[in-house]
This record gives C-alpha cells, sequence and structure tokens, in this order.
C-alpha cells in the first residue's frame, strides 16, 4: 500500500496515537536574534518546503493491525459490509491494484513520476453500502472519513518540530511567500495540515496526488514556480529528501536546503553537496539566518 512517510514499525500492541500539542505550544529555541536590522531585500521571494521531516515529525506503519481495525470499523459504522477485517484488508489490496494500474493508464506523465492518489480506493471499497447509510453521508465524505481513520490507526506519533509556526511567520514578515510543495496523500495531509495549525500560516498547498505527478520531477517544480509566478533564481526549496527536494529542485534551477533529520531517506547523505546549505535536524535558526541575509 502507498506510503507517503517513513514507517514505523508497530509491536504486538498495536500503534497508539500520541499527538503533540501544536501552534504557539511548539515554539522555536532562541539563540539569539537572527532577523533584526534586516537591511536588504532578501534574494528569495518564495520558500518551498516539503512537509514530512522538514515541519512535521511523524511516525506511520501502514501494515500494523490497528490500522487495519480502524478501517474496518469505520467501514462497518459507514454502512460498509465485509465479514472480518482480513476479508476488507484483501479487498483493499485488490482495489489497490486496480486503481493503480487504472491510474497508470490516464497518468499526465510518463518518466516514471506519475502520482498515485489513493481516495478513489476508498470510495471503492464502500461501494457496497446500504441506501440508508448514502442517504446520511455521501459517498465522497464517507471515502474521506474511512481514509482518516486508516491514517489515524496507521499513525503512532505526529508533531510540528518545534518552531516550525514562528519560522514561517517571520519569513513571511520578510515578504517572503511560504508555500508547501510534498509528496503526499490529500486525503491524509489536509486533515493533518488542520490538525497542527499549519493550514492556517501557509500562502499555497501544493500535494503530489493532487497534482498527479510528485518529485523529483523537474515539472512538478515548473508548475509550482508558475503557481507562484516566481523564477527558479528567486525561488528556494527546503527539505528532507535529498534526491526529492534538492537534486530535484535543482533540475528546475531551484536552490535547496537540506534538513538531515530523523526521517531523512536513510542512505542520505549527513550533508548533501547539491545543497545551498545543510543542516542537522530541522535547524529554522539556521535557515532563517540564511534566507534573511543571501
Amino acid at each position: 500500500m502507498y506510503n507517503a512517510c517513513n514507517s514505523l514499525v508497530c509491536n504486538g500492541g498495536g500503534c497508539k496515537v500520541a499527538i503533540a500539542a501544536a501552534g504557539k505550544a511548539a515554539t522555536m529555541p532562541t539563540r539569539g536574534p537572527v532577523m533584526e536590522n534586516v537591511t536588504h531585500t532578501p534574494k528569495y521571494e518564495v520558500v518551498f518546503f516539503d512537509l514530512y521531516g522538514t515541519l512535521i515529525d511523524i511516525r506511520t506503519d501502514e501494515q500494523c493491525d490497528a490500522a487495519w481495525q480502524a478501517l474496518y470499523d469505520a467501514a462497518c459504522e459507514l454502512g460498509a459490509q465485509y465479514d472480518s477485517v482480513e476479508a476488507l484488508r484483501e479487498r483493499f489490496k485488490k482495489l489497490e491494484a486496480r486503481e493503480i494500474a487504472h491510474q497508470s493508464n490516464h497518468a499526465i506523465v510518463r518518466n516514471g513520476w506519475d502520482e498515485f492518489d489513493v481516495l478513489p480506493v476508498y470510495r471503492s471499497l464502500l461501494m457496497n453500502r446500504s441506501d440508508e447509510a448514502e442517504r446520511l453521508l455521501a459517498l465522497p465524505q464517507a471515502a474521506q472519513k474511512a481514509a482518516w481513520a486508516f491514517r489515524q490507526g496507521s499513525t503512532s506519533m505526529i508533531r510540528l518540530y518545534p518552531g516550525a509556526l514562528e519560522m514561517i511567520e517571520k519569513l513571511q514578515e520578510s515578504g517572503i511567500v511560504v508555500a508547501l510543495l510534498s509528496n503526499a496523500q490529500s486525503c491524509y495531509t489536509r486533515a493533518e495540515l488542520e490538525m497542527t495549525g499549519l493550514v492556517n500560516v501557509l500562502d499555497d498547498v501544493i500535494i503530489s496526488s493532487e497534482e498527479k505527478i510528485r518529485k523529483p520531477a523537474r515539472d512538478l517544480y515548473m508548475l509550482a514556480l508558475d503557481r507562484e509566478f516566481v523564477t527558479a533564481k528567486h525561488a528556494l526549496m527546503v527539505g528532507n529528501d535529498e534526491q526529492n527536494d534538492i537534486v530535484g529542485a535543482r533540475t528546475a534551477g531551484i536552490d535547496g536546503v537540506y534538513f538531515r533529520t530523523e526521517i531523512s531517506p536513510a542512505d542520505d547523505p549527513e550533508t548533501s553537496s547539491y545543497a545551498v546549505r545543510s543542516f542537522t535536524g530541522a535547524d529554522y535558526e539556521g535557515l532563517l539566518d540564511y534566507v534573511l541575509n543571501a
């Protein structure tokens, strides 16, 4: 099953969700002022951020029993009929394989970077609902509810990195547009942006499953530049995946800042030779110091 984030294997007790407080409680540790007396116009007009491992720290395991039990419970509540969790799981896998093939045949790109959207699988999974259930909640909304139940069941931890919201606001106070550019499933990610408060501060949100193309495709970066009305030399990409975020951005002429975080790909280097700056962890102070003085 498609998974947009790194995984955390559940133990026999299943997955337990521990959601850290978001918003102002996630404050950025201070080491001194980083943006006082800014006397010049920053080089970058737009900063694109990856999400997972860059703004949000998360652990998911889509194979854990708790995830499938949560989906089964939601499907039953929504009026679908399955004999067991295992029966639902097998049906999901078949529907997913069929949907992947269907979407691949209609892909807008043919370079291997087309993106799969999982939400239609949830819709198909609920097609055997009763008429009464459909009257209570239409299928599109029911599918979203089922998807979110599965996502919650598969998530053992999710939190904003400390200082994420404050960092975004400081960039914006300097006249910089802040946009999300994430390889992710919209049916999971939109709710997590709401939950963490990021939806209230980001100027724009670009999600791969909605655009049908994923990083590191140059086409997605060019789409992002067009959407924000900015040239490559005035844009910056910040992310924790060297290939997707740094090398991909570079193919479009965009500078990259690399965060080596706990959920960066295991074979990623500690510092990226392709990045204009590399930091250990989500070092927002270091990022601000670079961006506001570039």
